[in-house]
């Protein structure tokens, strides 16, 4: 079985950005990327041997301001794309005081 996480901590580590696991939430630098799996379904033959696997990487980009929220978007999905994955899901997150602004994006890819 591929666990994907610590290949996706040193591709988005190629950025000059603050990369951590979605469960270190206490931000020291801005702007700062998290990650976590948010999928990794195996697929099976009859034998019960991984034929291969579905894997979702959840990627939050947080910043100080949207432009640059946005060009490290770009940016991740680039080099995310280099590596076999597709970006399938974006959106803004809300945050009423405009104080931090956040990106929640998937990236899917299927490794056999």
């Amino acid at each position: 079985m591929y666990l994907p996480k610590t290949d996706i901590f040193n591709i988005l580590q190629t950025l000059p950005y603050n990369i951590l696991q979605t469960n270190e939430t206490v931000f020291t630098e801005l702007p700062a990327i998290t990650f976590r799996v948010g999928n990794n379904s195996v697929n099976v033959d009859l034998n019960s041997d991984i034929t291969y696997q579905d894997i979702d990487m959840v990627i939050d980009i947080w910043a100080e301001d949207s432009v640059t929220a946005s060009n490290i978007l770009a940016e991740v999905e680039a080099l995310m794309r280099q590596h076999g994955y597709n970006l399938n899901f974006s959106t803004d997150v809300p945050n009423v005081d405009k104080s931090l602004y956040h990106i929640s994006t998937r990236f899917r890819t299927i490794a056999r």
